[in-house]
């Protein structure tokens, strides 16, 4: 296995341990925020975190993005783009409030919502902050820390919010928990950097900090569409229809959301590598590249046929018989999970190709059509099915296909051949299979379909022979290195060497 190859695996396994830990524990917070704060509280919050990343994408300006590449090339320049970088958000992030607040004034949201909406923004200041810090730590490769802050910002707020949740608190209380998550992820990330790089704070250098804006402007074209494209269903939703349907919709797209923590495990731990390949050798990258496409697609459908199949047992044991109405949302999700592993990928391969000005097309285009796709879905829905929600997910699905197609032909020549095609053949094929055997038992105990389910795609992975040798390197080498940091072995640094 080459060094490039190791570093990735290396990274990913650490980013792979600590976000099965914050997946366990998001997937746990999902299950009593429902049940204690009901559909209508799930709507609320769901609205506030939307609003918010909308305005966070204005605030981090793609300055996160460009970080990355920058200091992976040129590591003495992190002071200089560091201190640029928190000066210029929060010069931002005080404009993007004063558009909040004309906002939600004109919407005409209820005074609880708006209070939820004015807390999650406090959290959301501290989380901009914490994304100069993030990108250093991602472009020096160590994302072991980055996972260490995560784990202790989510392990505080899931912690504190199920307390106060047994103890009768209601939504605002859970508003403010994640204002405390968001500090010690902030404060951890910032000592772990100090400790790999030390820190010195410089003043403004106003021609750099113009320089850092014009650079970090496509990249906050590409992330500001594809963010406001992914949050303006949920928009759409609370301004047509309400606040239950909303909160039925956040109940299935947190459930769906939860998932795309493997995509973005390998996306975070291939990029800074990905950006140095392109540099020096575009052949590595056309090869790493091939590989995260079989890996993801064959990650992704077992999970979304999974979904499709399994969904109306799943809501019922997990949220109850009031969010019923969840489960057709997340049967049409389970489509878009299987496409949007595609286009993450195909996105950060775009980016350190330095095409993001295309694909930022592509998002453009895919964002203004989901709008009257969901002016036009939603309400039909509400009409023929009573729940506009699904409307939005379906929007979904439409837009997800258009990017990935458009997005496969951006792509440098080359990059995907037909093995890769006679391999998403394959995969899918595995996936009918094992949605064939578990659709006849998706009303028995929901264990019993997720075992069959299991075994079948594990059967028909070997004998359509799915896993190539190098595959099987990478899932031997991250396993490996979780199993080693489960042991509480030293965590190893990435190495930076491109050999």
């Amino acid at each position: 296995m080459s060094n490039n190859t190791k570093t990735i695996a290396k990274n990913a396994s650490a980013l792979m341990l600590s976000q099965l830990i914050t997946w366990a524990m998001a997937f746990v917070l999902m299950i009593f925020l429902p049940r204690y704060l009901g559909a209508v509280g799930v709507g609320k919050f769901q609205l506030a975190t939307s609003l918010w990343a909308i305005v966070g994408i204005v605030v981090s300006f793609g300055i996160d993005t460009y970080m990355t590449k920058e200091i992976a090339r040129t590591p003495e320049k992190l002071n200089q783009l560091f201190s640029a970088a928190i000066i210029l958000q929060v010069v931002l992030f005080i404009l993007g409030t004063g558009g909040m607040a004309l906002y939600v004034q004109v919407a005409g949201y209820p005074e609880d919502t708006i209070l939820i909406i004015a807390i999650i923004g406090i959290a959301t200041l501290l989380g901009q902050l914490s994304i100069a810090s993030r990108a250093a730590l991602s472009a020096l490769e160590r994302m072991e820390f980055v996972s260490l802050a995560d784990v202790i910002g989510k392990g505080i707020a899931t912690l504190l919010s199920i307390i106060f949740l047994l103890l009768g608190y209601d939504i605002v209380t859970i508003a403010l928990i994640s204002v405390l998550g968001s500090v010690a992820n902030l404060m951890v990330q910032i000592i772990t950097l100090h400790r790999v790089h030390p820190l010195h704070f410089q003043r403004i250098d106003f021609s750099l900090a113009l320089g850092v804006l014009k650079s970090g402007f496509p990249f906050l074209i590409l992330s500001g569409f594809l963010v406001f494209y992914a949050q303006v269903d949920i928009i759409i939703i609370s301004l047509l229809v309400n606040e239950e349907a909303l909160g039925w919709y956040g109940v299935a797209d947190r459930f769906f959301t939860t998932f795309l923590f493997i995509p973005t495990v390998f996306v975070t731990a291939v990029f800074p590598a990905l950006s140095r390949m392109h540099k020096d050798d575009s052949a590595k990258a056309t090869r790493v590249s091939r590989l995260g496409f079989d890996l993801l697609l064959l990650t992704a459908v077992p999970l979304g046929f999974g979904l499709i199949a399994i969904s109306d047992p799943l809501i019922a044991l997990i949220f109850g018989a009031g969010f019923a109405e969840s489960a057709p949302i997340l049967k049409v999700f389970g489509v878009v999970l299987i496409l949007t592993y595609q286009n993450i990928l195909i996105g950060s391969f775009l980016i350190t190709s330095d095409r993001q000005r295309p694909w930022s097309k592509i998002i453009i285009i895919a964002t203004l059509i989901s709008i009257p796709l969901d002016l036009v879905l939603v309400p039909w829905c509400q009409t023929v099915f009573n729940n506009g929600a699904i409307g939005g997910a379906v929007a979904f699905v439409i837009t997800e296909a258009f990017m990935l197609i458009g997005g496969i032909r951006l792509l440098p020549p080359g990059t995907l051949d037909r093995t890769n095609l006679s391999f998403a053949a394959r995969t899918l094929l595995a996936g009918g299979i094992m949605f064939a055997g578990v659709w006849g038992l998706r009303n028995a105990f929901l264990l019993i379909p997720i075992v069959v389910g299991a075994v079948i795609y594990l059967a028909c992975i070997i004998l359509l022979r799915l896993v190539s040798p190098e595959t099987q390197q990478i899932m031997k080498y991250v396993s490996q290195g979780v199993l080693d940091k489960l042991r509480s072995k030293q965590v190893q640094p990435a190495s930076n060497t491109v050999e």
